[in-house]
C-alpha cells in the first residue's frame, strides 16, 4: 500500500474502507476514554548495562538513545562481584575465571579499575547523566572474586584465596577504611548513600535486587556454590540482606528473588528441600509469606517487588536473541504469555505451569504473579528484571518487544529492565513510546481501559495525557490489517498523528501527513507486521 492511500484510509468513512483486497476483517476494538485514566510505572522502560558485551557502541549510550527510564547492575557477573577492587568471577561463561570483566565491559580506564564500587558508580553516572533510575544487585552467596587472575580450576574452589567472604552484619560508616579481605555489603551501602544520597534523592541509588538467579547458583558459579541453595538458607539470607538495606536507606527498594524461568518460580529448581515449602504451592507463594512475617515482626515493609526473570520459549526452537525468520511467528506470539487469558504458548512452559485465572502460580505470567503478591503479601508490586524477545535485526524482535512493553503497563509493575543491548529493531521498539515523533514525543504514564477482541494478531494499548489521546498499536499478522476504534466519549475536530516501524522501516518514522478526525470512531489500516503510535490531539 503506498502512503497515499494509507493516509487516506486514517481518516476516511467506511465505504470501501473494509473491503481492502486482502485485508482480513475488521478487527472492532472499544478505547474506554470517558473512564479514569489509571497510573502505570514509567520504570517499565528499563535495560540492563551491559557496556560493549553486545559488541557494537556501549549500552549507555544505545539506552539513552532508546529513552530508558531505568537501568540494572546485574546479571551472572554480579553474583560474584566484590566491590572493593571490582573483580568477579565469569562462572560457567568464560572458564570460571576471575578477572576485571566488568570494568572492562564498562569501559573503565585502567587506572581506575581497583577504585572500590567503580563499575557500579560508572554505570550509576551513565544513569543519572540520561534522567534515569539505577537498581543494583548485592551478593548473597558467601564469596566473590579475591583476585583477577584468570581461570579457577576445581581445587581452588571457595573458600581459598581466589576468593573472599561476603559479610552483611554489622555497620561500618562510609568514612571508615575498607577492608579487602571481606565484601562488606553495608560499607558498601553506607558509602554509596554517603556519594549519591538516598534513594529517595533523584540522585540515589533506588533499589537493590537480592543477588541473581539463585536457583541456578550451582551451575553457574560451582567454584563459589557447590551444592543447590536450599529454601530455607535463601529465604534467611535474603531477609537478613533486606534488614540491613532498610537500616541504612530505608526508602530503597528490596527487590527479590530474581528467579529463572518457570522451574525457579515454582519449586526453586527443585531445591532440595523443596518438600517442606510444598504445602506453600510454589516457591515465590512461600518467599512472599515469609517476608510478609519477617516484616511484620520488623514493623516496616522488607520486600518492595517480586522479581522474576522471564525470557520466551518454542518448541520450534530457540527464542532467546533469534534472528530467524522461520522462528518469527512463535516470537511474535510469546508476548501473550505475559497476559492473555487461556492463551497456551507451544513450549515446555505451558506445560510446567497451569493456564489458569485462579489459584496460585499460573500462566498468564503478569495476572498470576500479581494474585501471588496479592495472596501471601499484599501489596508487594512486580518486577521483570530480565527479558529478552529475540535480536535487533529482525523486525519480528521489535515488534515482540513492543507487545511486551505495552503489557507491562499494569498498576502492579514496578519495573522491567530488558536484558540486552537496545539496537537496531529493539531500539525502535522502546522509541515507539518514548521517542515516537523524534522530538521526545512519549506515550503518558495514565492508561485507559481497552478492548481488544482479536487480542490473537492486534495488542492495543491506550493512554491520555491533557486533552490528547495515544495509541499504540501493533498488528502480528502477516496481512494488512483494517482496525475500526470505537470511543466511549466522542472526539471534538481534532488532528490525528501517525508514527511507527514496519518492514519498510527500520526506525522510527512518520506514517502519512496529519489527518482530520472527529466523531466516536477511528478507522486506522495497519500494515502488515507492524507496530504505530497514534495521537489524536484537538485541532
Amino acid at each position: 500500500m503506498n502512503p497515499s492511500r494509507r493516509a487516506l484510509l486514517a481518516g476516511a468513512g467506511a465505504a470501501g474502507w473494509a473491503t481492502i483486497a486482502g485485508a482480513g476483517p475488521v478487527a472492532a476494538v472499544r478505547v474506554r476514554n470517558g473512564a479514569a485514566p489509571v497510573a502505570v510505572s514509567p520504570l517499565i522502560f528499563g535495560s540492563g548495562e551491559i557496556g560493549t558485551l553486545d559488541g557494537g557502541p556501549p549500552s549507555a549510550e544505545l539506552d539513552r538513545a532508546a529513552g530508558v527510564t531505568l537501568r540494572r547492575f546485574g546479571g551472572n557477573f554480579a553474583t560474584t562481584y566484590n566491590w572493593t577492587t571490582n573483580a568477579c568471577n565469569a562462572g560457567k561463561d568464560w572458564q570460571h575465571a576471575n578477572g576485571d570483566f566488568l570494568a572492562e565491559t564498562l569501559g573503565l580506564p585502567a587506572a581506575g579499575r581497583n577504585e572500590p564500587a567503580g563499575a557500579i558508580a560508572a554505570m550509576h553516572r551513565a544513569s543519572l547523566a540520561m534522567g534515569a533510575r539505577s537498581i543494583v544487585t548485592l551478593p548473597l552467596t558467601g564469596f566473590v572474586a579475591a583476585d583477577k587472575d584468570g581461570p579457577v580450576p576445581p581445587g581452588q574452589a571457595a573458600p581459598s584465596p581466589r576468593f573472599v567472604p561476603v559479610a552483611w552484619a554489622g555497620r561500618r560508616a562510609a568514612s571508615e577504611s575498607i577492608d579487602p579481605r571481606v565484601a562488606d555489603i553495608p560499607h558498601l551501602l553506607a558509602r554509596l548513600v554517603a556519594r549519591y544520597g538516598p534513594a529517595s534523592d533523584a540522585t540515589g541509588i533506588r533499589g537493590y535486587i537480592l543477588d541473581n538467579e539463585p536457583g541456578l547458583w550451582a551451575t553457574q558459579h560451582p567454584r563459589i556454590v557447590r551444592a543447590p541453595v536450599r529454601i530455607a538458607d535463601l529465604i534467611a539470607r535474603s531477609i537478613a540482606a533486606a534488614r540491613a538495606i532498610k537500616a541504612i536507606d530505608p526508602e530503597a527498594w528490596v527487590i527479590g528473588p530474581a528467579n529463572w524461568g518457570a522451574t525457579g518460580m515454582a519449586t526453586l529448581q527443585n531445591a532440595p528441600d523443596w518438600a517442606a515449602y510444598a504445602s506453600h504451592g510454589s516457591f515465590l507463594a512461600a518467599y512472599l509469606a515469609a517476608f510478609r512475617l519477617a516484616s511484620e515482626h520488623e514493623g516496616r515493609r522488607l520486600l518492595d517487588a517480586l522479581d522474576v526473570h522471564w525470557y520466551p520459549f518454542s518448541d520450534r526452537g530457540t527464542l532467546y536473541r533469534t534472528e530467524d525468520p522461520a522462528l518469527a511467528a512463535p516470537l511474535l506470539d510469546a508476548p501473550r504469555s505475559l497476559t492473555e487469558p487461556g492463551f497456551r504458548e507451544a513450549s515446555w512452559v505451558s506445560r510446567a505451569l497451569p493456564v489458569a485465572d485462579a489459584g496460585g502460580l499460573a500462566l498468564p505470567l503478569l495476572p498470576g504473579l500479581e494474585r501471588l503478591a496479592r495472596d501471601n503479601f499484599p501489596g508487594t508490586r512486580i518486577a521483570v528484571t530480565e527479558y529478552n524477545y529475540g535480536g535487533a535485526g529482525q523486525l519480528a524482535s521489535g515488534l515482540a518487544l513492543a507487545d511486551a512493553l505495552a503489557r507491562f503497563a499494569r498498576p502492579d509493575m514496578l519495573l522491567a529492565s530488558h536484558w540486552g543491548a537496545l539496537a537496531g529493531r529493539l531500539g525502535a521498539a522502546f522509541r515507539l513510546y518514548r521517542d515516537y515523533d523524534g522530538a521526545g514525543g512519549r506515550f503518558p504514564d495514565r492508561d485507559l481501559p481497552v478492548d481488544v477482541p482479536r487480542p490473537d494478531i492486534l495488542t492495543v494499548r491506550a493512554g491520555v495525557e491533557g486533552g490528547r489521546l495515544h495509541l499504540v498499536l501493533i498488528n502480528r499478522a502477516p496481512e494488512a490489517q483494517p482496525v475500526e476504534v470505537a470511543l466511549d466519549r466522542p472526539l471534538p475536530a481534532s488532528r490525528l498523528t501517525r508514527h511507527g516501524f514496519d518492514a519498510a522501516h527500520a526506525d522510527m518514522a512518520a506514517m502519512g501527513p496529519a489527518e482530520p478526525v472527529s466523531g466516536g470512531t477511528l478507522r486506522l489500516m495497519l500494515p502488515p507486521r507492524s507496530a504505530q503510535h497514534c495521537v489524536v490531539a484537538p485541532a
